[in-house]
């Protein structure tokens, strides 16, 4: 008995001792995980410029981030596509050694092609519905897919990405759909963009963003499917000298994060980072309502000239729109389709409201 007792005794005495040792490092593994500096990058496609959309969205989540977490994380910014295209970059969230990335649906469609849906021309009547789309059940919709398909990738913001497609040429003036046949026209490498560009009549031909300025120079493309932001930030007013609104496409920007990544933060950090891109959203979707007209002025007083479409003119280029809404239909199903159009006229009802 009496050695049982000692026995008991030694190993109270052993867990009275040890188990404060036990506590102690848990809290302070806490307090080092309270102190740690974590490193938040973010990719995007545009320059180093005050005067682009992506910059100013990047920049701003940058400085919210850095100041709401007192500089427990660091934001890195990679401009002007130098961690790779947006398939490598969504990619890179997937597997974890991207933090953020930036894109268009360009992002999405290499894994989810049939999602192109949102470029399809004509579809979205203007910016009331907009806003009310990027809030609604679409989005929420197309994120559950993705992560279907690229788990790790989560999204957590759609802004305005540039404002409305429309068409830009170096020599002529478009006034109806008959004045873009056999004009080259620079594409996106999308099957949707190439036949809607092929619809109207004229030739398709894609080139990367990073060769566009030298392909106009060079006479490769006489015309653009872009904005009057982009035209002045890129220089490409340098060649291009007419615009014509026809609007057939709202570019809308998507921020995907590490989901991985994000739940490793503390609590507090991740309220950060999801605050951090909300304000970065605002602030982008907000620098581009301002900066459409600003250069749209910008490029009337270098010797551009910018032509709004009548209802006659613009009747012209409709047909199109029926003909690649029966052509998504042959090639991806209807789906997606009834989706959109679904979100569309809750928002057109919303935004009536």
């Amino acid at each position: 008995m009496n050695n049982r007792k000692s026995l008991l005794i030694s190993v109270i005495i052993s867990l009275v001792v040890v188990f404060p040792l036990f506590s102690g490092g848990a809290q302070e593994g806490s307090e080092e995980k309270a102190d740690m500096i974590y490193t938040m990058k973010i990719s995007h496609a545009g320059p180093v410029s005050d005067l682009n959309d992506d910059y100013v969205g990047a920049k701003s989540i940058k400085d919210y981030v850095e100041e709401k977490s007192d500089g427990r994380i660091m934001v890195e910014i990679y401009s002007g596509s130098q961690l790779g295209n947006y398939q490598e970059v969504m990619e890179q969230v997937d597997n974890g050694t991207l933090e953020v990335a930036h894109t268009s649906i360009g992002g999405v469609t290499p894994f989810i092609p049939e999602l192109a849906v949102v470029d399809l021309q004509y579809m979205i009547p203007g910016d009331e519905v907009v806003v009310e789309l990027m809030d609604g059940p679409f989005f929420d919709e197309m994120s559950e897919a993705v992560q279907g398909k690229l788990p790790n990738v989560k999204l957590v913001g759609v802004c305005d990405g540039g404002r409305w497609r429309s068409f830009y040429t170096t020599k002529k003036a478009i006034f109806t759909a008959a004045d873009l046949k056999g004009l080259k026209i620079r594409t996106i490498n999308s099957p949707l963009q190439q036949e809607f560009t092929r619809q109207l009549g004229a030739s398709a031909t894609p080139v990367a963003w990073g060769e566009v300025y030298t392909a106009l120079a060079s006479e490769l493309v006489v015309g653009l499917k872009i904005a009057t932001p982009d035209i002045m930030s890129n220089n490409f007013d340098e060649s291009i000298r007419f615009g014509t609104l026809d609007r057939h496409t709202f570019l809308f920007g998507f921020y995907w994060i590490s989901d991985s990544w994000l739940s490793e933060l503390p609590d507090d950090l991740q309220q950060v980072v999801m605050n951090g891109i909300e304000y970065g959203t605002d602030q982008q979707t907000t620098f581009n309502q301002n900066r459409e007209a600003e250069a749209n002025k910008e490029f009337v007083a270098g010797g551009g000239q910018i032509h709004e479409l009548t209802d006659a003119e613009r009747a012209t280029f409709l047909p199109a729109r029926d003909a690649m809404m029966e052509w998504y239909k042959e090639k991806y199903g209807e789906k997606w389709l009834n989706s959109l159009q679904d979100a569309i006229g809750l928002a057109e009802e919303t935004a009536g409201k």
